[in-house]
């Protein structure tokens, strides 16, 4: 079964690309599995695709931040990796990569996406009907015996009483309207963000807590809101793509 999860670990890539099960026991890592962990591990040192838990950001001396996810914390693994020479499993389970990351990291490589991560012909992203599914229709009823139960069905439109004040976290997140609220206060504020951080990438705007907390975005996936941001990101934001890491002052010491 394909998946569509918003991100993957390097472990569970690797081992899906190459047909491997990525749960099961194996106390050596299939050749093919060791070559696409090597090709994903230099891609992330190199800048040329965002792991987002291996920054390539310096983390100085005196911070507080886990140095997790940091890394130059990782590098004698990182590069016993890219050289074969050591697989760190604990650190391949760690490096985390979005879909569309890798998605963009593929295209720019010419690399055709693997089907298990991208299946021919489905949508990545789940488009609600504008009063929801019959999940959100769902009312409680009471039951005619003790320790019964029972669902009435009613539209959001329906509703009455107490079932007329959806909570946010439900119907009210679900109408079309309620999206189209949320994907222009979302642009609104990436808008003006952007002019205060003009380099901001268009997945680090989307995963801003502000935005998503304040916007209404954090109803909907991110992928969703990643498209909604990219019509009003700026030319220079959607031109130059993912940073690449080229100048020495981005590359682990």
């Amino acid at each position: 079964m394909p998946l569509i999860s918003d991100s993957l670990s390097i472990w569970v890539i690797a081992h899906r690309w190459a047909g491997h099960d990525p749960d099961g026991y194996r106390p050596r890592l299939p050749l093919l599995v060791k070559d696409y962990a090597r090709l994903l591990v230099d891609a992330v040192l190199n800048g040329q695709v965002f792991c987002e838990t291996l920054t390539l950001a310096k983390r100085p001396s005196d911070s507080k931040a886990d140095a997790r996810f940091y890394i130059r914390t990782h590098l004698d693994d990182v590069y016993a990796c890219i050289h074969g020479v050591r697989y760190n499993r604990k650190l391949l389970k760690w490096a985390s990569i979005p879909r569309q990351d890798f998605q963009e990291w593929c295209e720019s490589m010419a690399i055709p996406l693997p089907e298990f991560w991208f299946p021919p012909g489905w949508k990545y992203s789940f488009e609600m009907p504008e009063f929801g599914t019959r999940a959100f229709w769902a009312k409680h009823q009471e039951p005619d015996e003790p320790d019964g139960f029972s669902l009435v069905f009613r539209l959001p439109e329906e509703s009455s009483g107490e079932d007329s004040q959806p909570s946010p976290s439900t119907e009210e997140a679900i109408p079309t309207r309620a999206s189209q609220i949320a994907k222009l206060c979302a642009q609104q504020m990436a808008t003006q963000l952007w002019k205060e951080h003009p380099d901001r990438t268009i997945t680090a705007m989307a995963d801003d807590e502000v935005i998503r907390r304040y916007s209404g975005a954090s109803h909907y996936d991110a992928r969703t809101v990643r498209k909604w941001l990219g019509e009003v990101a700026p030319v220079n934001v959607k031109k130059k793509g993912r940073p690449r890491g080229k100048n020495s002052d981005e590359q682990p010491d």
